[in-house]
């Protein structure tokens, strides 16, 4: 099996690998730290250097860890120096690690009994200067609920940031209407929550500065990129989209868009809903083009710089030029006669690749039929490099999709699955 990354956190040092041959690239890290790994939510891995359109399709499971605990389920990972973090929710909250290549489990970071623990992300150590007590790890934060573990009654929401070691640096109570979840930026963590986008800072949890949207954000997070927090809201009939400027809060514009889910990267903001596939400059909401045609209710997309890649919710995938729209491959991947083929769960790109988690439902003889697979696609020409079968119990659609080295990871509801090049 091969190893994956360890790389050092020096800039410029790369440490050897163990047990390989190949050379280590000198790259910071290999890590997957946050929800779509950057903050514009791209899901983009630049260091995957053994992972490309060669070997996806060599993938295959090399292990899997089962929750530990009844009533357990998966509420986030994360991968951090070689080692996998996963947080949970049931009876207890956990943080729990595992080595990233081996899947050994490693016991738990943080074990509190009263919480339920959902989204995690990792900060590096020295990270917009709230890093440097957090350890080798950094800062850990995750988001949570009380919950009185007797009844099972949830209660307050949480974010707390805790050091690599375990122990407590800061925690803040949160609203506790609907939200879309957190995303980390600088020094700074974005969270909206019902019609409310709040920044808090990194190092100690205050509120740096709110800002009042135009409608409900639901489960949509915010996205930040050239200096801009970007939050999409429910508008009466439509979607909105607002850019705030990240060290005030101060709205700089406003705009209909085509849907409310959002990625940035580049100073470009990508919208996909019900209106198509469109672009629209980060620093003034100026459209730069727009798809309503290729993709039937495309749903989330990923972008490595260069292409924009986007899954609908039909079985049917695009990829479009970021720079003009231009349709660069559609692909069908939904089983013949599916009823449902769709995917729950936003793509990831590294290495030429796209990856990503579906669902199909298809009636068969009378029977129904259930397939969830990690499909990979060739990101510049669509082609279909591999169709792997994760076999696992429960659908929830929040699950991280994460890679890391020569790894894809997946972080089901109930089953960790880690894929490595055979």
């Amino acid at each position: 099996m091969p190893v994956a990354l360890l790389l050092s956190a020096t800039p410029g040092l790369a440490l050897a690998v163990p047990g390989t041959e190949r050379p280590a690239p000198t790259v910071v890290d290999a890590g997957w730290r946050q929800d779509g790994n950057d903050p514009g939510r791209s899901g983009y891995q630049p260091v995957t250097p053994y992972l490309g359109t060669g070997s996806a399709a060599r993938l295959d499971t090399v292990w899997t860890a089962p929750v530990t605990r009844p009533d357990e389920q998966v509420g986030g990972a994360v991968v951090v120096d070689g080692v996998l973090l996963r947080s949970s929710g049931g009876p207890t909250g956990q943080i729990r690690r595992y080595d990233a290549v081996t899947g050994v489990d490693l016991g738990p970071l943080v074990d509190a009994p009263d919480r339920r623990f959902g989204q995690l992300a990792s900060v590096p150590g020295g990270a917009g200067g709230a890093g440097g007590a957090g350890g080798a790890a950094g800062v850990l934060l995750v988001e949570s609920q009380a919950i009185d573990v007797p009844s099972g009654d949830l209660g307050a929401r949480f974010l707390s940031a805790y050091t690599g070691r375990g122990g407590t640096l800061w925690e803040t109570t949160l609203p506790g209407e609907v939200s879309g979840g957190f995303t980390v930026v600088g020094d700074l963590v974005l969270r909206s929550a019902g019609a409310t986008l709040t920044a808090l800072r990194l190092d100690g949890g205050a509120v740096a500065w709110t800002a009042p949207l135009d409608g409900e954000v639901g489960l949509h997070p915010p996205v930040a990129d050239a200096g801009r927090a970007l939050q999409a809201f429910e508008a009466g009939t439509g979607t909105g989209l607002a850019a705030f400027d990240l060290k005030t809060g101060a709205r700089v514009w406003r705009q209909d868009v085509s849907g409310p889910w959002v990625i940035a990267a580049g100073g470009v903001a990508y919208t996909t809903g019900a209106g198509g596939v469109c672009a629209v400059s980060v620093a003034d909401g100026a459209r730069r083009w727009c798809d309503t045609e290729t993709l039937t209710d495309p749903r989330s997309a990923a972008t490595d710089g260069r292409t924009l890649m986007v899954l609908d919710a039909h079985g049917r995938a695009a990829g479009f030029a970021v720079g003009d729209g231009t349709v660069r491959w559609t692909r069908d991947w939904g089983m013949a006669g599916a009823e449902v083929a769709t995917s729950y769960w936003s793509p990831v790109t590294g290495g030429g690749v796209l990856y990503a988690v579906v669902y199909q439902f298809a009636i068969r003889d009378g029977a129904p039929v259930h397939r969830t697979e990690l499909l990979a696609l060739d990101a510049a020409a669509g082609t279909v490099l591999l169709r792997r079968e994760l076999a696992f119990d429960a659908l929830h659609g929040a699950e991280p999709l994460l890679l890391s080295g020569d790894h894809v990871y997946f972080a089901a509801l109930e089953k960790l699955f880690a894929l490595g090049v055979r």
